[in-house]
């Protein structure tokens, strides 16, 4: 056998089966199947941040409700606070205008007939020292910071 008959005989068997074809068409299946390699990465990438996505929108959700839910217990807090201070200052006033004596004949604490303007004048005081620390408290002056 020479080379001819050779090459001959390798055509011949490579044509009709469908070989030489696959020899040329071999590069082109190749870089098919790295494209569809890197789409379906692609794709599960894309879903991986659609699920992270999806998770911080709920996060984000919780968040909001969280900070509502906060806020409504600390504007609660404020005003119980409010009321307590208000009990306090009445109670004050109370003890401070209570008859020491058994018959308050002569009062002790002599307050006599000026009991009410007393009353709201300590009120009064109570409320403005009050007012006083809260603006300082807002404005991020605590006692002893300046």
């Amino acid at each position: 056998m020479d080379w001819t008959q050779i090459i001959t005989t390798l055509l011949t068997l490579l044509i009709p089966t469908g070989g030489l074809v696959a020899i040329f068409t071999m590069a082109e299946k190749k870089s098919g199947m790295m494209l569809e390699n890197a789409k379906g990465l692609a794709d599960s990438y894309k879903a991986l941040a659609e699920e992270y996505q999806q998770r911080e929108e709920k996060t984000q959700a919780l968040l909001v409700e969280k900070e509502e839910a906060l806020m409504t217990q600390i504007k609660m807090n404020s005003s119980l606070r409010h009321a307590l201070d208000d009990a306090h200052t009445e109670t004050a006033v109370a003890r401070l205008m209570y008859c020491k004596k058994a018959k308050c004949v002569d009062r002790d604490p002599p307050f006599g007939s000026n009991a009410d303007n007393v009353v709201e004048s300590i009120k009064q005081t109570t409320r403005q020292e009050y007012q006083a620390n809260t603006r300082k408290r807002s404005n991020g002056k605590e006692d002893g910071q300046d």
